[in-house]
């Protein structure tokens, strides 16, 4: 066997039929990668008779000045049960890229070692795809910790939506009626080009780790291919004035009978249904409120939005957010429910794009996790992260002036 540079065509090839195919193992993101300062390989490993076994895209980026290191991002696309192949491609990619004064290269396949229940305290019922992480270990390669939440490359958590079985109905009352509420003020999708790619940066920018540019870049190279799209959700005062006008009409009916009913059986019971619709008659009377404010200085507002990759049957999204000042109309609610029901048809998955591992109540990213859970996802533990080290010397200079953590956690994809 033998290690081989793949033209564009034949690594896409490869890489669409592969089962751990990804995104990120195309020629779209290296073409991306370029533009955030990589340079790039499309490795192949060809057995005996020419047949093409494995293959990946790997990237290169300096660190500390002369060194560089090499990331294949999402793993390399390989049976990593086949043990022989696996031990035989490390060994000759190792040989290749110490020969290139490389430092370490990084993996982080996208393999499934098991699946996490809400009901059971997020407790992880496990595969036997364990087995590969002291696979890679025998072969040298070191498991990074997740000393913090989400300060690996990707997610070692992740939740996914199955588009098929997805319903609003199945959902908990309050994620329905937070959609409801959002359904009933005013609110519309549309989709974006990349021109509009800075309003969503406005809801994203205090808490992301790419710039404006790079966003625009990955839109416009996936979106040639039809592979990426951004959708923006928008308030529309006129539509938000109707409902509202229409609601309180209905409402005021409602509360008149039940004033009645009242008079006629003053019980507990009554008593409380005629609270219940005085409470939601004065909501209604600000929501006729906010919407002629907001018709007196625009028609719409955009207020929440979303960048989307489509790679074959999966929905992955990269980059989500919404203004705060529009908490009361459930813009990120109305969102997701938006992309489950505009992609069901074609897709299977949607990646939400990963949780925190750590669920308790006083974790920074506990009101996102609680957020992406009421959509009830399936929840994965994937393999984690792993390095080989090629100049150990280096590498531990590198460590001891904190470059290396440094590069992770500012990590740019």
């Amino acid at each position: 066997m033998k290690i081989v540079e793949l033209t564009i065509q034949r690594f896409d090839e490869f890489a669409r039929n592969h089962p751990l195919r990804n995104y990120c193992q195309s020629s779209l993101y290296a073409r991306y990668m370029g533009e955030q300062g990589y340079s790039y390989d499309y490795v192949g490993y060809e057995d005996d008779s020419g047949n093409l076994v494995a293959a990946s895209l790997i990237l290169f980026k300096r660190i500390g000045g002369l060194q560089k290191y090499a990331y294949a991002p999402k793993g390399f696309l390989i049976d990593y049960y086949n043990l022989d192949l696996l031990t035989k491609f490390i060994k000759d990619i190792t040989k290749k890229y110490k020969k290139k004064k490389i430092v370490f290269l990084k993996i982080n396949p996208e393999i499934i070692i098991g699946q996490l229940k809400p009901n059971k305290n997020f407790a992880g019922t496990y595969n036997k795809n364990v087995k590969i992480i002291d696979d890679l270990k025998d072969l040298n390669f070191k498991r990074r910790r997740e000393v913090k939440s989400l300060e690996l490359i990707t997610p070692r958590i992740n939740p996914y939506i199955n588009l098929k079985k997805y319903k609003k109905d199945k959902l908990s009352d309050e994620v329905k009626n937070y959609i409801d509420i959002a359904n009933n003020r005013g609110l519309e999708y549309e989709i974006a080009s990349s021109k509009e790619i800075g309003i969503l940066y406005s809801f994203i920018k205090d808490c992301s780790k790419n710039c404006l540019n790079s966003y625009r870049n990955l839109l416009n190279i996936f979106s040639k291919n039809d592979m990426a799209e951004l959708i923006l959700i928008k308030v529309d005062y006129k539509n938000f004035l109707i409902q509202a006008k229409d609601a309180y009409e209905i409402e005021l009916e409602n509360n008149n009978e039940y004033n009645t009913k009242i008079q006629e059986e003053p019980n507990e019971e009554n008593l409380n249904i005629k609270m219940a619709s005085d409470k939601l008659l004065l909501q209604l009377k600000n929501n006729i409120m906010e919407a002629t404010e907001g018709l007196k200085k625009t028609q719409s507002e955009y207020i929440a939005g979303a960048l989307v990759v489509k790679y074959l049957n999966r929905i992955t999204i990269i980059a989500s957010g919404y203004n705060d000042d529009f908490d009361n109309l459930h813009p990120n609610y109305y969102l997701y429910n938006t992309l489950f029901e505009m992609y069901k048809d074609d897709y299977d998955y949607i990646d939400l794009n990963g949780l925190a591992a750590d669920f308790s109540a006083d974790s920074k990213h506990y009101h996102d996790n609680q957020f992406k859970l009421g959509f009830k996802p399936d929840i994965y533990e994937f393999i984690g992260e792993f390095d080989i080290i090629f100049d150990d010397t280096i590498f531990k200079r590198l460590q001891s002036r904190d470059l290396i953590a440094k590069e992770l956690i500012n990590f740019k994809h």
